[in-house]
């Protein structure tokens, strides 16, 4: 809460400030040219001009527009300023982790020997210097920890809601007087209402009441206008004076005044301490006056000598203070009758009815000059949608194709990075310069090559050059973005190279999304407060791929669609931690955690969802005896009951931490993914830690455990679950073709059931190809016919009871039928299938779960896991460190060419039967299914002690586990064993 109300309060500070400050300089200019023109222009000039200042309060301080003098003010400062004063680049040399990141780069990236590099000039590495190590980026003056605006932010408030609660009160007030007029429907000021209502052509009649609770005659309602006179000033008036005053308060009507007093009254509110409104209310209330007198001359309805004359009169019988703008009277408590005395007298002046085509010109010319706001230096991007009633929004941004084809051939280059040539990246060659350079020959100002090319001179060592680029880059780029890299505690993350970030920048024309134009930036390095900087074009962005920076884990919060108001738009900031830390320098909240702030949560033992309830249970801690210590998750103990856990051998050398859920009924929820949090940092506990993970087998029972250090003594547990109530349908189907479910509306059948997928299908030529990956996935065409469509979700369940939802796979219920569904799970091990009601998928966490204390420290000597393999091609589970079970394969034949890993499972990618070489290759898989990141090795051992040629592995990880295939060009029939060795953590991580 308290981070929610800091950040609005730099919002409302930034936003006061550059709106209060555009406002004066307009009202200021305003005034003096209305005292110069006073006796020169008319009233209902001078009025609009006002009306313009006023629209000017209200107007967005950044809504730009290219007529506007802020507007171009912004534009011609961002191009003086933007190199020296908005974004400096300096040279850093005394930060030593600066110059070691930066030297071990260079070390990586040097140019190599080639025919090419011998006839082409290459800049020379050189070597750092008390002045030159890397262009950095920098922002010259230091943020001031203190902020007036946490403290004038709640005055304001106050200030308002003070202001408003009087305004109401004597509106109140003056409705009561309304009411309780006498209405009037005849006599002679009812009909000199309606005689002038004709003349100054008011469609519909304002009505008059005559009223004994006031001594001063007023206009009040925007769209149902009443006038109210006086008893007194109706009884002692002369009919002249009288018709004087009707006329007067019709003027007012007639000229919308009371419309345009509400949003006057409503911007008074909002901008009650600034002194130049005071002055443009006090101008208002004056010029509104002299535009009714004006018009009421013009239309011969009084004389000025009468006119005066009624004016003393009814001045001096008034007491009453009138609520105005939204009240508009005849005269004022304050008496300005003198001065519209002498102006009514004065023959000299110019006087206009209304507002002539030349002034109204004038007007709309001075408002499109003065109402455009200008961009601030910097301002954190605004989340936005590009979806709006009829499809896309269309976005003013275009860019010429030339221009297009130059930054997808920048692109291009960019994504060089990724590639190397004998351990050297391709971006780093000389014709990544040759080719960015020619680039620039024909688009001298395209800031994304001159981005990239200071970027291949900084890898190249030539920082000089780099600088003058990145800086050039900067300033002729419309928008540059802004991203903060920091620990937990508010330290910037220094002289650290980001690998690569890319920025999409939409285009939308004829409500059609382009989503094509996507800046790739490479080797971004964080500046002396953490800062990376990225030019890019003025449209709406999204973030699509930012990589972490190597020995660091991140934390990036997910905008979704952005834009930015201001010349530097500041990213959110990205948490960083370096890998496995344990970090303990700093506390956060859930609300300022990307994983917990938009779930539903609770810091105490019970949370309900919908018309579930979840309730944990018991919390136990096993010890290094192998037996348990539980507690109710805040502390207290209580007794286990037997076999309440599974039973484990390794307590000595694992930390296990078991979490029941006591509610709700199994059959009541579905578990899709779970995540556990260190409580201090909101970090999860899988970077938190190293060798600490998450798993389950039974969805009412998780387990934690931690290798060589013991778990925190408080997480955080987050839940992915799909939420079911107590009376809805749940159906088994046995996974065989043919099987099918009878219900009353519908018929479900599994038409097809195989192992392996298929590169295609079309429903009237069948499935293309051979089936594929058969060791490891299948494919199901599960089809409703003859029946209604079922509301109805499809899960796969396999022999060891884990559940995959098929909604990712494109199951669909519908009454033809499905397209072919590819199952991350081998056939031999799916169970059966379950139709269950649909259901959307809730985050639901639990806050600061205390854990038992482990009484004696964790052995650090971790076993080997061995397989025995005998040269047989066989099946294998290791329990040698449960929960974490290790499943092992052996296999003849290159099997594999890669690995496919999904958010639910993973895909070993078979080669051809013809390319498998069963006589003299041999292919090992493994799999571990937690939520765990680990180093690990594994080691052949072969028969008389044979050296195996060749060979090479591949593995991946997901939030389902682990995955990883070997392979040797040696005979299956010589390899007596494989160890799989877990590595612990190295100090350099």
């Amino acid at each position: 809460m308290s981070h929610f109300f800091n950040h609005t309060a730099e919002q409302w500070s930034g936003l006061v400030q550059h709106a209060g400050v555009q406002a004066a300089f307009v009202a200021i200019l305003a005034c003096m040219f209305l005292f110069v023109t006073q006796r020169f222009i008319s009233s209902p000039l001078r009025y609009a001009i006002l009306l313009v200042v006023l629209v000017k309060f209200a107007t967005p301080p950044y809504l730009d527009l290219q007529t506007g003098v802020f507007t171009k003010y912004s534009e011609l400062r961002g191009m003086r300023n933007t190199p020296d004063s908005t974004f400096v680049i300096s040279l850093v040399a005394d930060d030593p982790t600066l110059e070691k990141t930066v030297s071990s780069d260079a070390s990586r990236s040097r140019v190599p020997a080639s025919p090419a590099s011998k006839t082409t000039a290459v800049p020379t590495p050189q070597p750092a210097s008390p002045r030159s190590s890397v262009p950095i980026i920098s922002k010259p003056a230091p943020e001031s920890e203190f902020s007036w605006a946490r403290l004038l932010l709640p005055l304001y408030l106050l200030g308002t809601a003070v202001l408003t609660a009087l305004l109401f009160q004597r509106y109140r007030n003056v409705r009561r007087i309304v009411r309780a007029g006498r209405l009037q429907q005849d006599g002679f000021l009812f009909s000199e209402v309606t005689r002038i209502s004709k003349l100054l052509r008011i469609k519909s009649v304002p009505a008059l009441r005559i009223s004994d609770e006031t001594d001063a005659p007023f206009a009040m309602g925007a769209f149902r206008p009443t006038i109210v006179i006086p008893r007194a000033i109706a009884d002692q008036l002369q009919h002249d004076q009288l018709t004087i005053i009707i006329a007067h308060e019709l003027a007012h009507i007639r000229r919308r005044d009371l419309l345009i007093g509400w949003f006057e009254t409503v911007v008074s509110i909002v901008w009650w301490f600034h002194p130049a409104l005071w002055w443009l209310r006090i101008s208002l209330r004056k010029t509104r006056e002299d535009c009714c007198d004006d018009l009421l001359l013009a239309h011969q309805l009084a004389k000025p000598e009468r006119y005066c004359e009624t004016l003393i009169e009814a001045a001096s019988r008034q007491s009453t203070r009138l609520t105005e703008p939204l009240v508009l009277g005849f005269v004022h408590q304050e008496h300005p009758a003198a001065r519209r005395i002498r102006r009514l007298m004065d023959a000299s002046l110019f006087r206009a009815n209304r507002l002539r085509y030349p002034a109204l010109i004038f007007t709309v010319l001075f408002a499109l000059i003065m109402l455009p706001g200008l961009r601030p230096d910097q301002q954190p991007v605004t989340k936005t949608t590009l979806e709006g009633w009829f499809g896309w929004k269309n976005l003013p941004f275009r860019i010429d194709p030339d221009e297009e084809a130059a930054v997808q051939e920048c692109k291009k280059l960019a994504q060089t990075y990724n590639s190397t040539m004998s351990g050297i990246r391709k971006f780093t060659f000389p014709e990544t310069r040759e080719k960015l350079e020619a680039i620039l020959t024909k688009h001298p100002k395209l800031f994304y090559a001159q981005q990239l090319l200071g970027t291949w001179y900084q890898m190249n060592g030539n920082h000089k050059e780099a600088t003058r680029l990145l800086k050039e880059s900067l300033a002729n780029a419309p928008i540059v973005l802004t991203q903060t890299y920091q620990f937990g505690n508010g330290e910037p993350l220094k002289g650290v190279t980001i690998p690569g970030m890319k920025i999409e920048c939409n285009r939308v024309e004829d409500h059609s999304l382009d989503p094509s134009l996507k800046l790739q930036f490479v080797a971004l390095i964080t500046d002396s407060k953490g800062k990376v900087y990225l030019p890019v074009y003025d449209t709406v962005y999204r973030t699509t791929s930012q990589s972490t920076p190597e020995g660091y884990f991140t934390e990036f919060q997910n905008r979704g669609w952005i834009r930015s108001h201001s010349r530097n738009g500041i990213l959110p900031d990205v948490l960083v931690w370096k890998r496995w830390s344990q970090p303990r320098n700093f506390t956060r909240t859930a609300d300022e955690s990307q994983r917990l702030k938009n779930a539903t949560g609770t810091d105490t033992l019970k949370l309900t969802l919908g018309t579930n309830t979840f309730r944990i249970g018991t919390v136990a801690r096993g010890q290094a005896d192998n037996t348990f210590i539980a507690e109710n998750g805040k502390g207290i103990p209580r007794p286990s009951i037997s076999n309440e856990f599974p039973d484990f051998t390794n307590g000595a050398f694992v930390d296990h931490a078991i979490i029941n859920l006591s509610a709700p009924d199994p059959t009541r929820f579905e578990l899709a993914e779970l995540d556990v949090l260190d409580s201090q940092t909101k970090i999860p506990l899988r970077s938190f830690q190293y060798g600490a993970g998450s798993t389950w087998s039974d969805q009412e029972q998780l387990q934690l455990f931690s290798l060589w250090d013991k778990l925190p003594d408080r997480v955080d547990l987050i839940l992915k679950v799909y939420n079911f109530n107590s009376d809805q349908f749940r159906y088994q189907i046995p996974a065989k073709e043919g099987a099918t479910l009878k219900l009353e509306d519908a018929t479900f059948e599994i038409k097809y059931l195989r192992a392996g997928n298929h590169i295609g299908w079309s429903s009237y030529s069948g499935f293309y190809g051979e089936p594929q990956n058969t060791r490891n996935t299948s494919e199901i065409i599960f089809n409703n016919t003859g029946g209604k469509p079922l509301n109805a979700s499809l899960w796969v369940v396999s022999k060891s009871g884990e559940r995959q939802n098929l909604k990712n796979g494109s199951w669909v219920s519908h009454r033809y039928g499905s397209v072919p569904i590819e199952l991350m799970m081998p056939l031999n091990e799916i169970a059966y299938f379950e139709l269950r009601p649909q259901a959307e998928m809730k985050t639901i966490y639990f806050e600061h779960i205390q854990l038992p204390a482990r009484r004696s420290p964790l052995e650090q000597d971790l076993p080997i896991i061995e397989f025995p393999v005998d040269g047989q091609a066989q099946k294998q589970t290791s329990d040698v460190l449960s929960p974490l079970r290790v499943h092992f394969e052996s296999q003849r034949g290159n099997i594999y060419s890669n690995i496919r890993f999904y958010q639910t499972g993973f895909e070993l990618q078979e080669r051809p039967q013809d390319e498998h070489d069963p006589d003299s290759q041999l292919t090992v898989s493994w799999t571990f299914h937690a939520s765990i990141d680990l180093k690990h090795r594994l080691e052949f051992f072969f028969e008389d002690q044979i050296n195996a040629p060749g060979g090479g592995s591949t593995f991946a990880s997901g939030a389902w586990g682990h995955a990883g295939y070997a392979r040797r060009k040696i005979p299956l029939k010589s390899l007596v064993s494989a160890w799989l060795e877990i590595l612990p953590k190295t100090n350099g991580e």
